[in-house]
C-alpha cells in the first residue's frame, strides 16, 4: 500500500508516498481503508521532528475517516472516523491507504458527514472537547471567550460551546478574521488589533466577566484573556504558537480565584479519541455542531503540497484523499 512512511525527520517539501507492506492484523484489531485524512499543524511538527517521543520509522497522520475492511464480522463495512495523539507520532498513522487499529480505537462516523468532513473534525473537535468539557467542565449559560476563533480549533470550540448552551465571545486578530466568524454562534467579536476584548466581554456580561477562556494563541493574549474573566474563571491553554512566555500578576490571579488549565491532546490515545468522537457524533448528526466550512482536498501523491499549505497557515482544513486501491 502507499503511505507517508518516514525513516528520518525533515522538511514537509520532501514528503512523498512510498510502497510499504500491509500491517498484519492482530487480535481485537480492524483494518480501515482510508477515505480521507486531515493534515494538522501537529502533523507538520511531527515530520519536522519536534515531538521528542516520536518513533522512527513511522507513517504520519493523526485524523482519518474510512471504512472497516477486515476484522470482526459485525464491523465489516462500517464507516468510521478516528483521531489520536499517538497516531503518526508513536505508532503508524493515517496518511496511508490503510490503517490497522484496535477495535476500541474506531468510532462510527456521523451519517451526515462526508469522509472529508469527518476526517477534518478530529484534532480540532477533540481539542475543543478536552478544553470545554473535560477540563473546564462548561455548563449551559456560562460565557466563553475563544481566542483564535477564526482557526480550525477556534471554529470547533465556538460550535461546541454554543451547542452546549454557552454564550461565546470570539477573539480574532483583525478585520479579515472577524469576517470569518459566524455571528449566529457568538454574542460578541473582539479584535486583538483593537485591544477591545475586556470591553466587549464586560458589555455582553453586564460587567460580570466570562467564566471560561480558551487560549490557542499563546503569550500575547494571556493577559487580556485573564482580564476578561470574572471571579473563579477558568483559562484553558492548549497551544503557545505565537509565544511561550507571558507575565502573570499572581496577586490578582489568586485574589480573583482564577484557574489556569493546561491541555495537551498529544497524550490522547486513539482509544481516547474514539471516546470523545462517540460523544460528538450525536451533536453532528443533529446539526447542533457543524464541520469546518472550508475543506481543501489533496491526493496522497501531493502530500508535500498539502503539508506546505498547512505550514503556511491555510484558512481551509487540508485533507489528503488516497485514491481507491
Amino acid at each position: 500500500m502507499k503511505a507517508l512512511h518516514i525513516t528520518a525527520h525533515g522538511s514537509p517539501s520532501t514528503l512523498k508516498p512510498v510502497e510499504v507492506p500491509h500491517s498484519p492484523l492482530g487480535k481485537n484489531q480492524v483494518r480501515v481503508r482510508i477515505e480521507a485524512a486531515a493534515v494538522n499543524p501537529s502533523d507538520v511538527v511531527s515530520i519536522e521532528g519536534r515531538f521528542p517521543h516520536a518513533v522512527l520509522p513511522r507513517v504520519l497522520g493523526r485524523d482519518f475517516a474510512g471504512r472497516v475492511v477486515e476484522g470482526p464480522p459485525e464491523l465489516l463495512g462500517t464507516q468510521v472516523w478516528g483521531t489520536g495523539g499517538d497516531l503518526g507520532i508513536s505508532r503508524h498513522g493515517a496518511h496511508a491507504e490503510e490503517l490497522v487499529l484496535p477495535v476500541a480505537g474506531i468510532s462510527r462516523r456521523p451519517s451526515n458527514l462526508t469522509p472529508e468532513q469527518a476526517a477534518s473534525a478530529g484534532v480540532p473537535f477533540t481539542t475543543a472537547w478536552s478544553c470545554l468539557v473535560d477540563a473546564a467542565v462548561l455548563t449551559s449559560g456560562e460565557t466563553v471567550v475563544v481566542a483564535g476563533a477564526a482557526g480550525a480549533v477556534g471554529w470547533a470550540a465556538v460550535e461546541l460551546a454554543a451547542a452546549l448552551g454557552a454564550r461565546v465571545v470570539a477573539l480574532v486578530k483583525g478585520a479579515d478574521d472577524a469576517a470569518r466568524v459566524d455571528r449566529t454562534r457568538v454574542v460578541g467579536v473582539a479584535r486583538s488589533d483593537l485591544n477591545d476584548l475586556v470591553a466587549v466581554v464586560q458589555q455582553v456580561t453586564d460587567g460580570r466577566g466570562a467564566q471560561v477562556a480558551l487560549n490557542g494563541v499563546g503569550g500575547p493574549v494571556l493577559g487580556p484573556l485573564l482580564d476578561s474573566l470574572g471571579p473563579g474563571g477558568r483559562l484553558c491553554v492548549y497551544s503557545a504558537a505565537a509565544g511561550r512566555e507571558a507575565t502573570l500578576d499572581l496577586f490578582d490571579f489568586y485574589r480573583r480565584r482564577l484557574r489556569l488549565l493546561g491541555i495537551n491532546t498529544v497524550f490522547l490515545t486513539v482509544e481516547d479519541g474514539a471516546r470523545i468522537l462517540d460523544q460528538l457524533r450525536p451533536l453532528f448528526e443533529s446539526g447542533r455542531v457543524r464541520p469546518h466550512p472550508s475543506i481543501q482536498p489533496f491526493p496522497l501523491d501531493e502530500a508535500a503540497r498539502a503539508y506546505e499549505a498547512v505550514a503556511r497557515g491555510s484558512a481551509s482544513k487540508v485533507v489528503l484523499v488516497p485514491r481507491p486501491a
